[in-house]
């Protein structure tokens, strides 16, 4: 597949003050190089002060990442090269192995990104709203991972979400909110097709049900859980729903639930105290050396590690 285009760099699209403050938001909350972790469920920071290249593929998940200052270029399951830099965002929209590497960076020009996941429920309740208003049309070819350059109202959201994930209250309730009109302001921009993430046919038949398995998941997530068994909740078949779920939701059923665990272990870990242990088990997780391989694989550290990272910072 030929590499796709780089997305125009349009800074003066961007308000400078608006720009400016999210990037120095990000530097704040980025003490050292690396990748440092908000409170709010798939919300992190970046800082890397030379040019870095990953030496393992990473599994990601939907989400987005903005480049705020550098550059960075990412190869992605495919092959495919992506390049972008400071206001270009990189939109995954379907889970997929991914190589990167800032090409960009200086300890005085450090590169600065802030990544967000695209929580499965929020993009299908977002997919359903723009199927049934009829925005979301129904394209020629589907794209799922493209470059694109930010508007100034994501720039704003951004903001609006670093802010609400420092405090508990705003962590719950206005959070959510902007990750929200993150995912419809991604998906109504024309850049790259934008809306054409999902086929608006696969939505309209099957978004409603993975909406209703997603929500069945989260309220289950402490028991053993299997694909027949949500499948049947939502009446569909094993295979039907399978192939459903990861064309409207971008990620497989049961990569859905891993991360689901993952998050509220972690949370628990972080707001409760918990042991790593603890926590696994009360997730649904059948042993800890299971939870700590899934763990590290997420959020590039064990669970130990972690909690003292994110206490300690």
């Amino acid at each position: 597949m030929p590499t796709a285009p780089v997305a125009d760099n349009k800074p003066e699209a961007i308000p400078t003050a608006a720009w400016a403050r999210l990037r120095d938001m990000v530097a704040a909350r980025t003490p050292a190089d690396g990748r440092t972790d908000a409170l709010y469920p798939g919300l992190r920071c970046y800082r890397f002060s030379r040019p870095v290249r990953y030496e393992k593929t990473q599994r990601l998940t939907p989400g987005v990442v903005v480049v705020l200052q550098g550059r960075k270029t990412a190869y992605l399951g495919d092959r495919r090269s992506l390049d972008y830099g400071a206001t270009q965002c990189l939109v995954l929209g379907a889970e997929v192995a991914c190589l990167g590497t800032v090409v960009g960076a200086s300890a005085e020009h450090p590169y600065l990104a802030i990544h967000l996941d695209l929580p499965p429920d929020m993009l299908v309740k977002s997919f359903v709203a723009l199927a049934e208003s009829g925005t979301l049309a129904e394209p020629a070819r589907v794209t799922e991972n493209f470059t694109a350059a930010v508007g100034p109202e994501v720039v704003e959201a951004f903001a609006r979400l670093l802010l609400a994930a420092d405090d508990p209250v705003d962590r719950r309730t206005l959070a959510p909110l902007a990750v929200e009109e993150i995912v419809l302001r991604l998906l109504r921009s024309e850049a790259e097709a934008a809306a054409a993430i999902r086929s608006a046919g696969a939505v309209t038949k099957a978004g409603a049900r993975i909406q209703t398995a997603i929500a069945f998941m989260r309220r289950h997530l402490g028991r053993p859980l299997s694909v027949a068994e949500i499948a049947s909740h939502v009446h569909m078949s094993p295979s039907h729903f399978a192939h459903s779920f990861r064309e409207v939701a971008g990620v497989t059923p049961m990569r859905c639930i891993r991360d689901l665990r993952l998050e509220e272990a972690r949370m628990l870990m972080l707001g409760a105290g918990l042991r790593p242990g603890d926590a696994a088990a009360k997730v649904g997780f059948e042993s800890a050396a299971h939870f700590n391989r899934a763990f590290r694989r997420r959020f590039e550290a064990t669970p130990a590690e972690y909690v003292r990272r994110v206490q300690s910072g």
